[in-house]
C-alpha cells in the first residue's frame, strides 16, 4: 500500500525544487496535494506536469500576507475536504550576495525573514485548527543547517538574514510540536545541508555566479556532495508516512543515498536544538 493513501496535503514553494520534488514524491505515494507557490504561471506548468490522475492542484500565494494565506489555507481545505499534511517549504535567502554584515540592507534583512520565518508562522497558524481536525496531523518545516552559520563563498545570499530566520523556523517547530502534540498533530523540521535544484532555481543562479575557484572551495568544505531534490521529497514523504508518528519535535539531518521511500531514521543524541535524527536508506 503506498506511504500516504488517501492523505490530503497541502506544499508550499511547489512550483520548483524542493516542494516541486516533494509534492511529486507525495502524488506518487498515493496522496492528494494542493500545491502552493507566489509564481503563478510557473506553479500551474508544474502541476500539469505531475497531476497525471487529477490528485493535484494549484494555488497562488503570498506567504508574506496574511489574507493570502488564509485564503490559500481555506481554498486548500474545501478542495480536498481538509489537510493532514502542511509542508512549508516557501522561502530563500535571496540572489544578491551579501558575506559582510555591515553590507546587510535594512530592506533585505526584513524580506529574507519575511518570506521564510513570517511565512510558515503565517501558514502554520492558518492550518492548525484543519490539522487539529485531522486523525492524522503532520507538520513539516524547512529550516536549514544554515542555522549554524556559514564560512567562506556560499550558494546563501543573505545570509546574516538567512541563518536567523532559519533558527527562528527551528524555534517555532519546537514550540508547535509542544502545543499541537497535545492534539496528536506530528511537527517535524527538516535541516538540509547543499542542495542543487533544477537550472533557473535561485540556488543553482547563485552558486553558479561564484567564481570557479569559490565554487571549488565551498564545495570542498561540504561533508559530502551536493544532493539533488528528491533526496528532500523522498525524506518529507518518509517523515510524512505512518513511520513519522513518533518525530514530534525533532529536526531532521540526511544520511547518505536517498533514491526512494524505503528509508530507516537513526536517532541522535539531544542538542541545544532540541531532538535530532537523521534518515538514511533502509
Amino acid at each position: 500500500m503506498p506511504l500516504l493513501e488517501g492523505r490530503r496535503a497541502l506544499v508550499t514553494g511547489a512550483a520548483q525544487g524542493l516542494g516541486l520534488s516533494t509534492a511529486r514524491c507525495f502524488l506518487a505515494e498515493g496522496a492528494s496535494v494542493v500545491m502552493a507557490d507566489i509564481q503563478a504561471d510557473k506553479v500551474a506548468a508544474a502541476c500539469e506536469r505531475i497531476n497525471v490522475d487529477g490528485r493535484a492542484s494549484h494555488l497562488t500565494v503570498d506567504t508574506t500576507s496574511v489574507a493570502s494565506v488564509d485564503a490559500m489555507v481555506a481554498e486548500a481545505a474545501r478542495r480536498l475536504g481538509g489537510v493532514d499534511i502542511l509542508v512549508n517549504v516557501a522561502g530563500g535567502s535571496g540572489t544578491e550576495i551579501l558575506d559582510r554584515i555591515e553590507d546587510m540592507r535594512d530592506d533585505i534583512w526584513r524580506r529574507v525573514i519575511d518570506i521564510n520565518l513570517h511565512g510558515t508562522f503565517h501558514c502554520c497558524r492558518a492550518a492548525a485548527p484543519w490539522l487539529r481536525k485531522s486523525p492524522y496531523g503532520r507538520v513539516i518545516n524547512f529550516s536549514s543547517s544554515s542555522l549554524r552559520g556559514v564560512k567562506g563563498k556560499s550558494s546563501v545570499a543573505a545570509r546574516h538574514a538567512y541563518a536567523a530566520a532559519k533558527a527562528g523556523i527551528h524555534g517555532l517547530s519546537n514550540q508547535l510540536a509542544c502545543d499541537l502534540g497535545e492534539d496528536g498533530v506530528s511537527v517535524a523540521v527538516i535541516l538540509p545541508a547543499f542542495i542543487l535544484t533544477e537550472a533557473g532555481a535561485r540556488v543553482n543562479q547563485v552558486f553558479y555566479s561564484l567564481s570557479e575557484e569559490a565554487r571549488a572551495s565551498m564545495l570542498a568544505r561540504l561533508p559530502e556532495p551536493p544532493r539533488g531534490p528528491d533526496d528532500i521529497g523522498w525524506t518529507v514523504t518518509f517523515i510524512a508516512s505512518d513511520h513519522g508518528a513518533g518525530l514530534n519535535g525533532t529536526g531532521i539531518r540526511l544520511s547518505g543515498p536517498i533514491a526512494g521511500p524505503s528509508l530507516k531514521l537513526v536517532r541522535e543524541p539531544d542538542t541545544p536544538l532540541g531532538t535530532l535524527a537523521h534518515v538514511e536508506a533502509a
